[in-house]
């Protein structure tokens, strides 16, 4: 929806009739909402509001028509959307059924809610995780992802790893050089210590028109290459990504990705560390598709164990065969971690990303 002018969302906070710090409540639990379980309807987060609040705060109608504002308000790092925008075959007008929805989990043009789709599917019948007090609720008003140990760590390997100057094809064939965002060579450099635009990304802004489009792109793709993959590992923990179908899948779908796109190969030993660190972070963040639970969480709360197998990529197949990773040392690895690796091939070692 188009957002509303200041004058106009002034009168309307006027007539919501609530205090300040009441207004600044729920605009704290709105972006709790969103960053922790990603997408929830917002009778849904009444329901928890409540939990933590109890009654006598605020009435339901005035939950619900709060929404009604933050909808029409631009800068929100969610999106309030109505229940029949996402689900064709819904006819609910009731604004209790709206969802608040992680921006994250909308993309651009085609496919618009494949993510939020994807994440549903995985949700099943899953509680939502409520902490055990208000305050570990609200510290969600801010991103937690990568605020963990195993969080920094990760962004502290990512960050370190340095890029060999060399866009490659789907098959590992140099394809042309990579420079910064001022057209300056990057080999040898941390990912943390230049921004780039990709060669994905650049042909993004080519394919549009609107010169408007192109503009709000280069400004959206001006990040570190640091940003780009911790982006990446994020979503893809947190809603199983576009079309990953394994821990395996995924592993390879990254890792060709910092090499493809900012020459950051990994060495057999990087590729150890980097698994350890992505299985820790999966396994101890909360996760939207799990209703905010961690997996170890969610698997302590539900009386079940973490899966303990990973598939074999066509790319992990492939190194295995020409003798650039040994897979009785990869297989060692894997057991610290309490996993066994399996020799099903999945996966479509030409898939973009």
């Amino acid at each position: 929806m188009k957002p509303l002018s200041q004058k106009t969302l002034e009168k309307k906070y006027a007539e919501l009739g609530l205090s300040q710090k009441n207004i600044a409540l729920l605009h704290d639990y709105y972006n709790c909402f969103a960053n922790l379980y990603g997408i929830i309807m917002v009778k849904e987060a009444w329901d928890i509001f409540r939990h933590y609040e109890g009654v006598g705060l605020l009435h339901k109608k005035d939950f619900v028509a709060f929404s009604s504002i933050v909808q029409r308000e631009a800068g929100h790092l969610y999106t309030i959307l109505e229940l029949k925008e996402v689900y064709s075959e819904e006819t609910s007008q009731a604004p209790a059924d709206r969802l608040i929805v992680h921006n994250d989990l909308i993309c651009p043009g085609y496919g618009k809610y494949t993510l939020l789709y994807k994440t549903e599917e995985h949700r099943a019948d899953k509680p939502y995780y409520l902490p055990e007090d208000k305050q570990k609720l609200l510290s969600f008003t801010t991103d937690r992802f990568y605020l963990s140990d195993v969080g920094r760590n990760m962004i502290r390997f990512l960050g370190n790893l340095k890029s060999d100057g060399h866009y490659k094809d789907y098959n590992g064939k140099t394809i042309g050089n990579i420079s910064d965002i001022d057209g300056n060579p990057v080999k040898g450099k941390r990912l943390s210590d230049f921004v780039l635009c990709t060669q994905s990304e650049r042909f993004d802004i080519e394919y549009h028109k609107s010169e408007a489009k192109k503009e709000r792109l280069r400004r959206e793709y001006k990040t570190t290459a640091l940003d780009k993959i911790a982006d990446r590992i994020r979503i893809e923990i947190q809603t199983d990504g576009y079309i990953t179908a394994s821990p395996a899948d995924t592993i390879e779908f990254l890792t060709e990705y910092m090499d493809r796109e900012l020459g950051a190969g990994l060495t057999m030993g990087q590729l150890e560390q980097f698994m350890e660190l992505h299985t820790k972070l999966n396994n101890n963040s909360h996760l939207w598709l799990n209703c905010g639970w961690s997996p170890h969480g969610l698997s302590r709360h539900m009386g079940r164990g973490v899966p303990p197998s990973i598939s074999i990529g066509p790319n992990l197949k492939r190194m295995f065969e020409n003798g650039e990773m040994n897979r009785a040392e990869f297989e060692q690895s894997l057991k610290k971690l309490g996993v066994k690796l399996i020799n099903q091939v999945i996966g479509n070692p030409n898939r973009r990303g």
